[in-house]
């Protein structure tokens, strides 16, 4: 019977279900207080034995998770957090991990069978580049098999493979193992570990157990071992008279070609020395068969189909929200204290938002004319959140009535909300969401603007934040300005007088100069954006270098006198929202 009932509460964490029992460890989901769903692994420290712990302290398991975090290898599960817990006169320590929606690769095959052998390749990839960044932090996984990797559809029908359990994970062992073993699969486990040796060479054998698995439905060798009852003596013996016969590489029902014989063959070699010397000449051999004329043919032609629909696949990069923040932005008082006020105080203060009852903002809108630095300060408001936070350039991205845009937005949208709290930081929304009915005709809802306001509306729910800059709001469409999408606006005025000030100075350094006086310069610039001080020091540097004179303040304000702002507030671009 599990130790935590559900509504218990460990850390920040309140369990939801209790998954299964191990050896010395209990596995649940649990509740975070962010409203995200985790793994948390409880270990009863009544129950380790000393030698299973990192310097005679912590857990190793907990330890070198923290150790393998990377947020690049998606293959591989991901640390969230750790700490300690007491139960009556128990001591317990915890490890939470990412949750994963999915289903376990033995339950797959339990349910619907062996898959066909180009997925079998495709899961085995997958499994091989997470044990490549394992093996590359000096670690070796000892416990590769079905019921360890996690299965998770993605919206373009692929499958995403992740190694969940890193209960056996240790340095390499000749010798006394330091981890429990009598939990290991026998069938999985390579020749030399029933003598205490782990190593990458082991962890070769299993995977290629775990392809075997994949196209057989079943493991290599595998034998009934109900006689055995647990014996751990007998299983071994057992499992080592099994092989000793030869490796069935086929059968009635399936016919494997002669590459694919000799990469299994290879990878479960009862000799070490005689297997795959690392995980990526592993990955090498399959990827060099993976891709028979026909599979070639269809991404070819997939290829084409996309070029000629004019899709965007745009790579979507991640950040966390640090840097300077509001300190990248010159001046603009006003702007940012409006910014921390009515957004960042209740993001950034939960608890306080709660009690006061302040409302969930779901979508921010900065607007202003070209080149008032709204990119900067959508960037620098992203960075002051702290939140985990991307960058979409609109413009690039592609707009909703284009084939794929939307099958990317949902793909962003389900990325960020697996690390939310997430800002999703659009920059030029009109080119995204064009408006139709931009010359007053009557509106009419399309099905892609339904779509996107579907992603858009209520995402304060689900720990994102939309965050969008543009030029021209009348142009972006009316159905994603509502309440529920967009319910803060905030208008980006042209860089003020100590921005400006502050754009001459960066412009003009590392150039010959006189002594500058870049009050005058800010203050005869009045109505200038960032894009009209750059030109007009560049006008200035060119006519100093002809001269062949260092740029003089008289040099500068000539050329101010004569040059007009791109825009001009006194025809600022209105917005009322409804």
């Amino acid at each position: 019977m599990e130790t935590f009932k559900k509504g218990e509460k460990i850390g920040k964490y309140v369990i939801n279900s209790f998954i299964k029992k191990g050896a010395v460890a209990e596995s649940y989901t649990a509740l975070g207080s962010d409203d995200m769903m985790y793994f948390i692994k409880v270990f009863d420290l009544g129950s380790i034995p000393k030698e299973q712990l990192f310097e005679g302290k912590e857990v190793y398991e907990i330890q070198l998770c923290r150790e393998l975090h990377s947020e690049e290898n998606e293959n591989v599960i991901r640390f969230v957090d750790k700490g300690e817990v007491r139960k009556g006169e128990n001591r317990y320590h915890y490890l939470v991990t990412e949750f994963y929606r999915g289903e376990l690769l033995s339950d797959s095959v339990a349910q619907e069978g062996p898959f066909d052998l180009e997925d079998a390749v495709q899961i085995t990839l997958c499994v091989l580049n997470g044990l490549t960044y394992i093996h590359s932090r000096a670690l070796i996984h000892n416990d590769i098999r079905p019921s360890n990797i996690m299965l998770q559809e993605m919206e373009d029908g692929m499958l995403l493979p992740t190694i969940i359990d890193l209960g056996h994970i240790s340095y390499m062992v000749k010798g006394r193992p330091t981890f429990y073993v009598d939990d290991l699969m026998p069938f999985y486990r390579a020749p030399e570990t029933f003598r205490g040796i782990y190593t990458v060479k082991s962890d070769i054998f299993s995977t290629g157990a775990l392809l075997y698995y994949l196209i057989f439905g079943k493991a290599p060798w595998e034998t009934d071992l109900a006689a055995c009852r647990g014996d751990k003596n007998k299983i071994k013996d057992l499992v080592k008279t099994a092989r000793r016969s030869e490796l069935v590489l086929e059968t009635e029902k399936i016919k494997l070609p002669d590459y694919m014989k000799a990469i299994l063959a290879k990878a479960l070699d009862k000799k070490p020395d005689k297997r795959f010397g690392t995980a990526e000449e592993f990955s090498q051999a399959l990827i060099d068969h993976l891709m028979p004329e026909s599979t070639q043919m269809m991404e070819d032609q997939q290829a084409e189909k996309e070029e000629s629909q004019n899709t965007t696949v745009v790579p979507i990069t991640f950040k966390k929200g640090s840097g300077n923040g509001f300190d990248n932005v010159t001046g603009r008082d006003e702007l940012k204290e409006q910014l921390r006020k009515e957004v960042l105080f209740a993001l950034q203060n939960p608890e306080k938002a709660k009690i006061y009852r302040l409302p969930a903002i779901n979508g921010v809108l900065l607007y202003g004319p070209p080149g008032c630095g709204k990119s900067l300060v959508l960037e620098s408001f992203a960075e002051e959140l702290g939140f985990n936070y991307t960058m979409i350039n609109a413009a690039e991205f592609g707009n909703i009535y284009q084939d794929g845009v939307l099958d990317n937005l949902q793909r962003l949208f389900d990325a960020a909300e697996i690390k939310a709290p997430f800002v999703l930081c659009f920059d030029e929304l009109e080119f995204l969401a064009p408006n139709p009915n931009a010359d007053g005709e009557e509106a009419n809802i399309t099905p892609q603007i339904s779509a996107l306001f579907g992603m858009f509306n209520e995402c304060s729910q689900k720990g994102l934040l939309v965050a969008a800059t543009t030029n021209r709001p009348d142009l972006i469409d009316q159905a994603i300005m509502r309440v529920g999408c967009f319910d803060r606006v905030f208008f980006v005025p042209q860089p003020d007088f100590e921005a400006r000030k502050d754009i001459f100075r960066e412009h003009l350094k590392d150039r010959p100069c006189e002594e500058l006086d870049f009050d005058e310069l800010a203050k005869i610039s009045d109505d200038f954006n960032a894009g009209d001080i750059t030109e007009a020091v560049n006008e200035a540097a060119m006519t100093a270098a002809y001269n062949d004179v260092p740029i003089s303040q008289k040099i500068l304000v000539d050329v101010l006198k004569y040059k007009n702002p791109t825009y001009s507030t006194k025809t600022r671009i209105g917005f009322n929202k409804n």
